[in-house]
């Protein structure tokens, strides 16, 4: 797999998961790469002793150029007895006289001890990474590039399950588009029955009638949200089919999807619309489920 700026670009666009695992060993490094749901990137990197802190910044590099979210763990290890370290003896002697001769001249107890030593070891450990920076980056390339597998099978795995749900929810939104006309109705000849109930001493006008249940019926009229339920719905797809960060735009829309639906729950009346209602609902928060882990 190429890691050229045009293949890196794309291959961050593509639909991800956030779970991922990848290893990999390159001469006497092995890097491990775990990767878990999180809001935004959060990259936590382990080197081993001898690996100078200033690799930390390019590995944070590699792993930005192929991911948007998710948290990661590297553990980057080295083959025991491997460590990269580099003993300067004659540096070592000189740190160690320097510092018994301090000792001597202000009469302080006791000998230099190594411990006394390993605090000023930068004068005389070296590291000696630049001898496996290939191998370092190669293996760490090898274990993202297996982590972006396994999100991208991920990935497509969510999207099609995202897909069947929401042709149910447009299926759901149909059913109570249709229903609505009859629902009205119903409404209108409930209230008119029960106030010529209430009425019949005094009959009351058929012109009052009309007007008392064409307010009821207006406001129990949930075509505005259904509209928009639509437009949600045909904005997900749009979103599902972009080369971009998906995830947290579809929970904006599920949860805009959520709120209509609670409003339609409280206008209808009707309890077949409301029983899709309840359905519609229960789909939006399976979906928000799978959604939290797409990137």
């Amino acid at each position: 797999m190429t890691n050229s700026p045009a293949c890196l670009i794309f291959l961050k666009a593509m639909l991800q998961g956030m779970t991922g695992f990848g290893t990999s060993e390159q001469g006497d490094f092995r890097v491990e790469v775990r990767s878990l749901n999180h809001r935004y990137l959060d990259v936590h990197v382990r080197l081993p002793q001898g690996v100078s802190a200033e690799h930390e910044l390019r590995v944070r590099q590699m792993v930005r150029e192929l991911f948007s979210r998710g948290r990661f763990d590297i553990y980057i290890t080295l083959r025991p007895g491997r460590q990269g370290l580099q003993l300067e003896p004659t540096a070592a002697k000189e740190v160690y006289e320097a510092l018994s001769q301090l000792s001597s001249e202000l009469g302080l107890a006791g000998p230099v001890g190594l411990a006394e030593l390993l605090r000023l070891k930068e004068f005389f450990i070296q590291e000696r990474t630049e001898l496996y920076t290939e191998a370092l980056y190669g293996a760490l390339k090898e274990a993202l590039q297996g982590v972006l597998q396994m999100r991208l099978r991920e990935g497509q795995a969510i999207q099609e399950d995202i897909l069947q749900r929401l042709q149910g929810l447009e299926g759901l939104l149909r059913a109570m588009r249709e229903r609505l006309p009859r629902a009205l109705q119903d409404i209108r000849e409930r209230l008119g029955e029960r106030l010529r109930h209430l009425c019949q001493e005094q009959p009351l006008e058929e012109a009052r009638l009309a007007q008392e249940a064409a307010l009821l019926a207006e406001r129990a009229d949930i075509t505005e949200e259904l509209v928009r339920l639509q437009a949600h719905l045909q904005r997900m797809r749009k979103i599902l089919s972009s080369d971009d960060t998906i995830g947290r735009q579809l929970d904006f829309i599920l949860q805009e999807l959520h709120r209509e639906a609670n409003t339609i729950g409280a206008k209808s009346q009707d309890m077949e619309i409301i029983e899709r209602v309840i359905e519609f609902k229960t789909e939006v928060e399976r979906m928000r489920q799978q959604v939290q882990n797409l990137q």
